[in-house]
């Protein structure tokens, strides 16, 4: 399965912290046998600070079109992440919500994922992490469905 990594980068206190933890997460996927999409390798906003919004938003649609399921990291605040959210659980995509051990997140968001079928999961370390992610993509095929494209404005999407 291809997996759509969601994080917030914009509101992170650290930009290297956040992008490595994605990394990690990427890095974890691939190694359960699967492919991770990672945002920031594409339209990060320092690195690719010059990309337009209209840019941004058509390159990690598409990304998210062609993925399968998504792993978010909800435990802090991020309009992108909500609306990453928001449009995998619309289009059918099974979400896991992440958060580390005393993270708050967003209890709609966590409404949001679980109401959709997802899971939510609290982590203390990376095997606790590692464990998660591997129940999650342990679920049969089936559970996973046949998400459809996210088609929120064609004009915008390349």
């Amino acid at each position: 399965m291809r997996i759509y990594i969601s994080g917030p980068l914009q509101g992170s206190s650290d930009l290297g912290v956040a992008r490595d933890f994605y990394d990690e997460l990427a890095e974890l996927v691939t190694s359960m046998g699967h492919e991770a999409y990672v945002p920031h390798h594409s339209t990060d906003p320092v690195t690719a600070g010059g990309l337009s919004a209209r840019t941004v938003f058509a390159t990690d649609i598409s990304a998210l079109n062609s993925a399968d399921a998504v792993i978010a990291h909800i435990g802090l605040p991020s309009t992108g992440v909500g609306a990453e959210i928001a449009l995998s659980t619309a289009s059918g995509r099974r979400v896991l919500g992440l958060k580390r051990q005393g993270e708050k997140g967003s209890r709609f968001a966590e409404g949001l994922i679980t109401d959709a079928g997802g899971m939510v999961s609290e982590f203390a370390n990376t095997t606790q992490l590692a464990d998660a992610i591997a129940h999650w993509l342990g679920m049969p095929q089936t559970w996973f469905g046949h998400p459809s494209n996210v088609t929120p404005h064609t004009r915008a999407v390349a």
